[in-house]
This record gives C-alpha cells, sequence and structure tokens, in this order.
C-alpha cells in the first residue's frame, strides 16, 4: 500500500513538472513530507518505519522514470531523449531511507498524548511553514505549491491534535520547529545541486 502512494505521488509531481501552474509543486518538500509522515500515522512501530521507507523508495524510481517518460513524450517531435541517472537515484534512495525513518518518527509520535506527540507535530508542520516560506521568498508569489503546504501544515494540527490532545504546546513549538526547518527544507536544494555538479 505505501509503494502504490509512492508511485501515485511521484507521478502526480511528474504530471505537475510538465504542467503549469501545477509546476512549482514538482520543486516541493510539502507532498513528500506529508506522505511520508501519513504512512506512519497510527501504525505499529516496525511499519511506522517500514513504510515511509517504501513509499519514498518508490517515489524517488518512479520520480526520475517519469521525468525521461515525460520528456521522451513532450519532445518526441524534436527527437530529444532524457536519459536516467541511476547514480543520483541510488543516492537519493540512501537519502529516502534515512527521510523515511525521520518522517516515520514523526507519524508515529504525532497522534500520541503526550509532549511526545506535540513535538512530532510541531516539528512536521514546522517543515511544511518553511517550505511554504521557502517556495514564497523562490518565487515571490503564493503559488500552488505554497497553498499546498500551509493546507497540509493545517490537515496535520487538525488530525493530530484531534488525538494528542495537546493544541497549544503544538502551536508554541511549531514557532521554533518553523526555523529549523527552515535548514532541512533547503538541504535537498544543496544535495541536488552537488549530484549535478559532483560533490
Amino acid at each position: 500500500m505505501a509503494g502504490t502512494i509512492g508511485v501515485a505521488v511521484a507521478t502526480a509531481t511528474v504530471y505537475a513538472n510538465y504542467n503549469d501552474p501545477w509546476r512549482p509543486l514538482a520543486h516541493s518538500l510539502g507532498l513528500w513530507a506529508v506522505m511520508a509522515s501519513a504512512v506512519a500515522f497510527r501504525r505499529p512501530p516496525v511499519l511506522a518505519i517500514g513504510a515511509p521507507i517504501a513509499s519514498l523508495g518508490t517515489a524517488v524510481v518512479t520520480f526520475y522514470v517519469g521525468l525521461k517518460v515525460g520528456h521522451d513524450i513532450r519532445w518526441a517531435d524534436s527527437g530529444s531523449h532524457m536519459s536516467i541517472n541511476w547514480d543520483r537515484i541510488g543516492s537519493w534512495l540512501v537519502l529516502a531511507v534515512v527521510a523515511g525513518v525521520a518522517f516515520g518518527l514523526l507519524g508515529f509520535f504525532a497522534p500520541r498524548p503526550e509532549w511526545k506527540g506535540a513535538a512530532a507535530t510541531a516539528a512536521l508542520m514546522g517543515l511544511l511553514v518553511a517550505d511554504a516560506y521557502r517556495q514564497f521568498s523562490r518565487n515571490r508569489d503564493i503559488d500552488v505549491s505554497v497553498i499546498v503546504d500551509v493546507l497540509a501544515a493545517l490537515a496535520v494540527f487538525v488530525i493530530a491534535t484531534r488525538d494528542n490532545k495537546r493544541p497549544l504546546s503544538t502551536l508554541g513549538l511549531t514557532i521554533a520547529a518553523s526555523a529549523l526547518g527552515l535548514v532541512a527544507v533547503s538541504a535537498p536544494d544543496f544535495i541536488e545541486q552537488g549530484l549535478i555538479e559532483g560533490f
């Protein structure tokens, strides 16, 4: 199930990449963060870790293969073909495991009725708020990725705090988490640039 969700989200982002005004979604962390944490909600510990890894792993492969297919179809008349960089995919798969563990823990703890629930929810919301700010700062516009990030943050808050019963603590922690989240959401850009130019 988690792998199927990963394929679906990656397919949607590939479509977004080749179609305005959805293109900003292809460069947004929000969809990936929500997907990876959502598949861990209310799961047993082992599945809470395994499901995000599976969803992110399948999403990575689907995204890069989908980019090639979309490119080759779109520019078929010009004879342009895109190659698949399997080394880059391999690097992102390693990162998918690390991120899967992190998002799995956030998704697992977010609904818990204790301080860990508030902290995990705030961490996830902080990432989404930070990503919305990053996208707005980059494009100087409230595009679809900013809207999706904000709506996703609100959805996470409502769903998680309904279970963890700590809305005020969550909001307070989200302020600090947003600052840390800005560092985290900027990391993929640096990593992608490093993969392109070579570390």
